[in-house]
Order: C-alpha cells, then structure tokens, then sequence
C-alpha cells in the first residue's frame, strides 16, 4: 500500500502555472530525488506532500497513520529549550503522554471515591506504559548518537536551543526528524549547513534508514548516492525516471536526441510537402494530392524538442602573482557563542 498517492496535482502561481496534472506514488522504502532549476516547483511538492499548502486542482492522498517528516530550507519557528531534551521530546505523541501522566496524577492525588482512584490508576499506568515503549523505541543513546553525527559535541547537549546560530539550529532540526525515525522523510537541501564530516556521517544514516525519502539536494554524489527514482521539473512537465541522477542525464540527453532527430525528418517531410504544394497546386492533375498535402500539413502536430534550461558560466582568466603581499593577519581569535 502506497504512503503517499498524488493524482492529477496542479499548482499555479501568480504569473505561472508551476506544474499541471501530476501524478506518483510513494511506496514504502521508496527513494526519490527531486530535480529541476530553482523555482521549478520541487519546494512546493514537499509543502503539498507535509500538508502546509493544498494544490489548486488534484488530489493527494497519505495512508491512515503515516508520519511525515519534512526539514525545510529555512526555519522560521522559534525553538525553546535545551538540545538533547529538544530531540527526547520531538517524537510525535511524547508531549501529549506527559501531559496526560500529569494530568491525572493530579486527578489521583485529590480523588476521594475509591473506585474513582481505581480508575484513574489504570488509566494512569497505562499511559506510563505507553511513554515507557515509546521511551524503549527512541532510546536516549540514538539522540546522542545523532547529535554527534552532526558535529555536536557532549558538553553542547544541554544548551539551549535558541542560542544556536542559523545552521546550527538546522542540524537541529535535522537531527529531531531523523530521531523520530518518520515513515516518510522530506528533506529540502539537507548538507547545506554541514560540514563535510556530518555530511559523510548523514549519508550513511540515510542509506540505513527504512522509511521513505524524498530528496533535494545540489550536492551531486550525495544526491547520486541516496536515490533510486527522480522526478524531474522541467518546462515542459514533470517526469518520473526510474533510477539516480546519473541514469536521470543519460535518459535525458538520450530522449533530447531523439526527438531532435525526429524534428529534423519532420522538418524534412515539411519541406518536401511544401515543395510539392508550390509546384503543382496550380496544376489539375497534381491538385488533388496537393490539396491532401495541405491538410497533411494542417493537421500535422510538430515534435516538440527539450527546451534548454539557461545556466550560468563564468570563469576567473589566470593571473601572474603580483609579488606583493596581500593579507597579514596576527594574533586574531574567532569564538562562537560564549
């Protein structure tokens, strides 16, 4: 049973239309990568498939009980409390066991009917247990775990969270998401604020994590190594491809050739019908077949090849050392945070 089936999905923007009629599925265990240029539509996908926006016209539907993790590019929320606590208490229905436990040893505590006492104790005792599996299924370990993986370091675990920097509170995030072990991942550029070892440490957990993932990512080998299907946003469409970002090239430049070459032997064709037209349209025992031709060409749908994508290309021309001295620096100190 698919997680996530999106049917005949349309998104329009002021101005554009971001895609029309798109529709996949996404199984369990399934790795997809999401490519295009920048404003292609592949952000908004992610934003449908969490349920922060709705599409102008189609239908997505998410399998009864499926968790959704999504890591965006930028975070606007604001977060409280100390780092190691913040993944402890990201695992979805934690929060509402606490309160609840709390709740009703409150409810204990002031209860005069003995059977009432009963009652809330059993309701209580199994609302510990349900916090202590949860507690057994995201161990503390694993949140440390992860934390290191993405360039924690031990004493940094009760910090809190607001002081961090910009990207730093993304590794945050990203380690909350992956702790809470979701059935389908969203993740929007992830190695943009990591080092190269967290980056080498976040690709090995994501090729042993079981659930779903959908990726954006422009770091190429990361991308490469992390999918096996790729939906690609072009002008034209958007289109599913069954294998990495590698096979995605070679299938496009192989369908790019193609139809090339199809739209030089329609080119052709169109010629030599326009030469035949020209010549004998006028001529009585030639204007029935150039009548034919017209209508040929008429009805005719031209092939309709890939649209280039702009890309930008600069270099820097090589230059001869000037001999000079260009930077000194002594005694400088950097420090972040306190």
């Amino acid at each position: 049973m698919s997680l996530v089936s999106i049917i005949n999905v349309s998104v329009i923007v002021p101005g554009r239309t971001l895609f029309r009629n798109v529709s996949f599925q996404v199984d369990p265990g399934d790795r997809i990568g999401l490519v295009g240029r920048n404003g292609s539509g592949k952000t908004t996908m992610l934003r449908l498939l969490c349920g922060q926006i709705s599409p102008e016209e189609g239908h997505i539907s998410v399998a009864k009980g499926t968790r959704i993790g999504y890591l965006p590019q930028d975070i606007q929320e604001a977060f409280h409390g100390n780092l190691l606590p913040f993944l402890l208490e990201s695992v979805p229905g934690k929060r509402r066991l606490r309160d609840k436990i709390e709740a009703l040893s409150k409810k204990l505590q002031y209860a005069t009917d003995e059977r009432d006492k009963a009652s809330i104790a059993a309701e209580l005792a199994e609302a510990h247990e349900e916090l202590n599996s949860l507690d057994s299924h995201f161990p503390a370990h694993m949140a440390e775990k992860i934390l290191k993986g993405l360039g924690f370091k031990e004493e940094e675990f009760y910090r809190e969270v607001s002081t961090l920097s910009g990207g730093w509170k993304m590794r945050a995030v990203l380690g909350s998401l992956l702790y809470q072990q979701p059935d389908l991942l969203l993740l929007d550029e992830p190695t943009n604020h990591l080092d190269l070892p967290s980056v080498r440490w976040l690709e090995q957990f994501l090729q042993d994590f079981k659930g779903a993932l959908l990726l954006i990512s422009h770091d190429r080998d990361f991308l490469n190594n992390q999918i096996r299907r790729t939906i690609a946003f072009h002008r034209e469409g958007v289109r599913l491809y069954s294998g990495n970002y590698d096979f995605y090239l070679k299938a496009r430049e192989e369908e790019r050739r193609i139809l090339e070459a199809k739209a030089r032997n329609q080119e052709q064709r169109v010629k030599e019908a326009q030469r035949f037209i020209e010549r004998f349209k006028a001529k009585a025992s030639k204007a029935r077949q150039a009548q034919s031709k017209i209508k040929l060409l008429k009805k005719m749908e031209l092939v309709q090849t890939h649209k280039k994508e702009k890309t930008l290309k600069f270099s820097f021309p090589p230059v001869e050392p000037s001999g000079r001295l260009v930077v000194s620096i002594e005694g400088i100190s950097k420090a972040f945070g306190e």
